[in-house]
């Protein structure tokens, strides 16, 4: 395991009502593949971690946690521009589309302060 203090993420958080969920899971399942097909793993760009997590609120919800990090804030960029410059690929209208469904709890970058292994 790495200690990540000091790198750059991208995180978002998104809560829906549960009859978004497949809408989620596939949006999600897609954001995975291009990810790994199209971020670089070595260098200043590199993609470090990446994770999806998912949980039900008990009130009829579903919570997605989406975080990335990056070697360095180039890489965050880099995630953007590559999102932009092929936007059906990367499945991003699919993406904002379902972002207006959910409360977004949180969307953006961050320098990570604290990371532990």
């Amino acid at each position: 395991m790495a200690d990540y203090t000091g790198k750059a993420q991208f995180f978002a958080a998104f809560r829906c009502p549960e009859e978004h969920e497949a809408e989620g899971d596939r949006i999600f399942a897609s954001h995975v593949a291009w990810m790994e097909r199209t971020h670089p793993r070595e260098g200043d760009l590199a993609l470090l971690q990446y994770m999806v997590s998912k949980s039900h609120d008990g009130q009829g919800n579903v919570q997605f946690l989406l975080a990335e990090v990056y070697e360095t804030a180039a890489g965050v960029e880099n995630h953007s521009r590559l999102a932009h410059a092929d936007e059906q690929d990367s499945n991003l209208p699919a993406l904002l589309a379902f972002r207006e469904k959910c409360e977004t709890i949180g969307w953006g970058s961050a320098d990570v302060v604290h990371s532990l292994w």
